[in-house]
């Protein structure tokens, strides 16, 4: 079984709680980015810091990165607790940089926050959850290394994508990675067009046939959506905060 929960949905200037989730695994929560926002959506979510057991992090934009280094000396200096860190192989220089001047004082090292996995393609948890990383390099924002990903529940055999950001969908291609067993598709939208992000239209246009729409999933919306009018007219489902999504 897996269960999503949202602890905001917006993008970069939310009024609210950036786009970011705790998404259940078994006994262990994934924390799936970590933006600024954090402090705030994490509590009111109901969650504690030490709730987290595995972190991901998708691309280096503060919405996503940001509350990072916050979180983590919560962790070590209120309740000496480490975490697991899941670093795709080419993002290890930069979440490094992001970190260590504000982390690495005093002699410390990004392992005494944080149990530190480096990985090229893909990670297990507990043997049941495999996380494979979508790479979208360039294709959010150019020069920037960035990555959705597809969550696989082994035993019970279906899977879920995660785009995260993404401008030029077309390109990455997600739908590649659709088999039988894809349940849904977390999806960024936006209802202007901008090169960074997906124009809920082209989305759409993109993806009738080749998925049920329903099984689309809108996040990273502005926060003024009209989320009931948006599933009204397009079919698919918008993520909401407070409101978890179980997939079994």
């Amino acid at each position: 079984m897996i269960t999503v929960h949202p602890l905001g949905t917006g993008g970069a200037f939310t009024k609210h709680y950036h786009n970011n989730y705790i998404i259940e695994l078994g006994k262990r929560k994934l924390l799936v980015d970590a933006g600024t926002t954090l402090r705030y959506s994490l509590p009111a979510a109901g969650y504690k810091e030490t709730d987290v057991t595995d972190i991901v992090i998708t691309h280096l934009h503060a919405d996503h990165v940001g509350g990072l280094e916050e979180f983590a000396q919560r962790c070590k200096w209120l309740y000496d607790y480490k975490p697991n860190l899941w670093i795709r192989k080419e993002l290890v220089e930069g979440i490094k940089n992001v970190l260590s001047s504000g982390l690495c004082t005093d002699g410390l090292q990004l392992s005494d926050y944080f149990h530190l996995h480096y990985e090229k393609d893909a990670f297990l948890i507990e043997n049941n959850y495999e996380i494979k990383f979508l790479k979208t390099d360039n294709l959010h924002a150019k020069d920037m290394l960035s990555m959705g990903f597809k969550l696989s529940d082994i035993n019970a055999d279906f899977n879920i994508i995660y785009t995260s950001d993404i401008g030029k969908h077309e390109d990455a291609s997600f739908d590649k990675h659709f088999d039988k067993n894809t349940k849904a598709l977390f999806h960024d939208i936006s209802f202007i067009q901008t090169p960074v992000h997906s124009y809920i239209e082209d989305v759409i246009a993109y993806y009738s046939g080749k998925i049920d729409l329903h099984s689309l999933y809108g996040m990273h919306y502005a926060d003024d959506t009209n989320l009931n009018e948006v599933e009204k007219k397009y079919g698919i489902q918008m993520v909401k905060i407070g409101q978890p999504i179980v997939f079994k």
